[in-house]
This record gives C-alpha cells, sequence and structure tokens, in this order.
C-alpha cells in the first residue's frame, strides 16, 4: 500500500505540473487567439483553425483537472485504507492479548475488507495510469 501512496503521491505531482504548463500555455495562447479571431483580415479557414486550437486546448485543460481529481480522491481512499490496515493491526494485537476468539473473527472479515479496498484502489490507480497512455497516445497523433 505504500508503494501506492507513493506512485499516486508522484503521478499527482507530475499531473499537476502538468496542468500548470498547459493553463500556461493556453493563457498564452489565448490573446493570439482572440486577436485572429477578431481581425476583419483572418481568413474564414484560419478562424476555425484557431477556434477548433483553442477548444482542443480548453478539452485538455479540462481532461487533465478531471484526471487530477481522480487522483486526489484515489489518494484519500489509498491513505484512508492505510490508516484502516494500521488501526486493524493494533485493534488485532490487543484482542489477542485479551484472547476473544469472537472479535477476532468480526476484524479478520474486516482485514478481509480492507484488502479488497486495496485491490480496488490499486486497480483504480492501474487504469487511471492506461487512460493517461492512451490518451497522450491520441494527443500525440493530432499534434
Amino acid at each position: 500500500m505504500d508503494e501506492v501512496i507513493e506512485m499516486l503521491d508522484k503521478t499527482t505531482k507530475k499531473l499537476q505540473h502538468l496542468l500548470e504548463e498547459t493553463k500556461a500555455t493556453a493563457s498564452k495562447k489565448a490573446a493570439t487567439y482572440t486577436q485572429v479571431l477578431q481581425s476583419p483580415i483572418a481568413t474564414q479557414e484560419q478562424k476555425i483553425k484557431i477556434f477548433i486550437a483553442k477548444n482542443l486546448e480548453l478539452d485538455r485543460i479540462d481532461r487533465l483537472s478531471s484526471q487530477l481529481s481522480l487522483l486526489y480522491t484515489l489518494q484519500i481512499f489509498a491513505f484512508k485504507s492505510k490508516v484502516l490496515e494500521i488501526s486493524i493491526s493494533n485493534i488485532n494485537e490487543q484482542i489477542t492479548k485479551t484472547d476473544s476468539i469472537q472479535n477476532n473473527r468480526e476484524l479478520e472479515d474486516v482485514k478481509k475488507n480492507i484488502d479488497a479496498l486495496k485491490i480496488l484502489v490499486e486497480a483504480q490507480y492501474e487504469a487511471m495510469k492506461q487512460i493517461h497512455e492512451d490518451q497522450n497516445k491520441t494527443l500525440n497523433y493530432i499534434h
């Protein structure tokens, strides 16, 4: 679980950086786009190309923001899973000391649920990674 949390943290930082760069680039290009769109000498074809380019950038920013939001959610789940795992281990130690069999069974059920949650978090992370790779391939084809 620590590896997943670390990977999520690294991926989130990279995506935050990429989003900031994309926003900065879009902001720099926005003035140029507006000038071309409002220019009386620009052809209709140029205006359409600028309009499409502007929308593609806005879509990319929106997509990156959505991915970042999902990564934040994954980090929260992963962190909560880790905290629960530690808490259950501590409770298990206390129960073992008091030798309570029924509570130990209930605790084992909770541990199974935490393990299932960890698997879901890891699977969600892998899915997000695959989506990001696929989108990069698609964007490279467009450019």
